[in-house]
């Protein structure tokens, strides 16, 4: 939940306008998030998760603002727009975790344990290096060549899908 926070705070600002009420919506949010704690599943996004709140208190707090006879700042069509090109974010960042996914598999073993302890586990290099063997230093350089395999593995990938999605745009 912790990460996030800035994602949907963003959300909100995006909707609102306005950052104090942004950050009044997201305490909201986070309350009814940790309220229904037991309805989340684990394996889902738990940004959209949070999204999904945020955006109904969103459209509570319109609808108290519009009792109150103040305007909204935004009005159906725009929120919807923000909420589709919202939406084609969620998208690309879940196509960039899976091309991660995809090519932290295809590490060699060495690399993949070093990039999961590391970053995924907070280890340190110290940590990594007693466990494995081997010097801090030495760490430092399996993790950049990790990382550099990582990044080489995600633009090869991509492009493929690329590749892919246009050709299949023909009959």
């Amino acid at each position: 939940m912790e990460r996030a926070q800035v994602p949907v705070l963003g959300y909100l600002v995006r909707l609102t306008g306005n950052l104090a009420e942004a950050r009044d919506l997201l305490q909201m949010t986070n309350l009814t998030a940790w309220e229904k704690r037991a309805d989340y599943e684990p394996d889902s996004n738990v940004v959209a998760w949070l999204r999904a709140i945020a955006h109904n208190h969103y459209r509570n707090a319109v609808r108290r603002w519009r009792n109150s006879q103040t305007v909204p700042l935004l009005d159906s069509d725009l929120e919807q727009m923000i909420e589709t090109r919202h939406e084609e974010r969620e998208q690309e960042e879940s196509r960039k975790r899976r091309l991660l996914q995809i090519c932290l598999a295809k590490l060699p073993d060495r690399q993949r344990e070093a990039v999961e302890g590391y970053y995924l586990s907070g280890q340190s290099l110290e940590d990594l290096g007693s466990e494995a063997g081997r010097k801090p230093n030495a760490m430092a350089q399996l993790l950049h060549r990790a990382r550099r395999n990582l990044i080489d593995c995600v633009r090869q990938e991509s492009h493929q899908q690329l590749d892919h999605d246009n050709l299949s745009e023909f009959p």
